[in-house]
């Protein structure tokens, strides 16, 4: 398993080689496939999952091309910053964006400058173009392919920012908290099932 840096994305099995692989997968062959994919793909990342807060409501009111004008420039922003933090912009599907990182610390701040540059952003317009975010953060096993990643780190991280986080929240599991309270303030928010999996969460403190 891989747990030094990020591979990339010119040396990453895509998902399309991945599936291909599965759909030929049969008793014969299960173990030589399993042991190529997990070889090509099977690492340890933190995934950071970024939801937008008020997509209904907003697309409701304002039409859904004015939020997606705003969402792409907004995105187009927010991947510089994790550009500035060495994190990879994996996936940026409908109003989500999934981020990888080697390690937390370096998600974190980079979640935090994100909310900041938002916020600072929204101070100076109209209702219609205020843009803010959810954010989630796991660390742990997945399989990375070039445009997008599969597993339990990938899960987690996904709930936390798209089910469990509120607007302008920073939320991080447990094990990501053991590895960034030296660096950021945190406070115990809840405890969530996730996969018959009970996990703690912790909200990062940014104001």
């Amino acid at each position: 398993m891989e747990k030094t840096g990020i591979r990339t994305l010119a040396g990453a099995m895509s998902t399309g080689q991945f599936f291909k692989l599965v759909r030929g997968r049969n008793n014969r062959n299960a173990a030589a496939i399993y042991d190529k994919i997990n070889k090509a793909c099977e690492t340890e990342l933190t995934v950071v999952s970024c939801d937008s807060s008020g997509f209904s409501k907003k697309t409701h009111e304002y039409g859904i091309i004015e939020f997606m004008d705003n969402m792409v420039k907004c995105h187009d922003a927010l991947e510089k910053i994790v550009a500035r933090h060495n994190g990879i912009t994996l996936s940026d599907k409908a109003d989500n964006m999934m981020l990888i990182f080697p390690e937390p610390v370096k998600a974190a701040a980079c979640a935090i400058d994100m909310h900041r540059w938002l916020k600072k952003r929204n101070r100076r317009m109209p209702e219609h173009k205020k843009y803010s975010i959810c954010v989630g953060i796991h660390h742990g096993p997945l399989l990375r392919f070039a445009n997008d990643a599969y597993g339990p780190a990938v899960n987690v991280a996904f709930k936390l920012g798209e089910d469990v986080a509120s607007k302008d929240e920073l939320l991080v599991s447990g094990q990501v908290n053991e590895m960034i309270k030296t660096k950021f303030r945190t406070d115990y928010s809840k405890h969530v099932t996730i996969g018959a999996v009970t996990f703690d969460v912790y909200k990062v403190k940014y104001r």
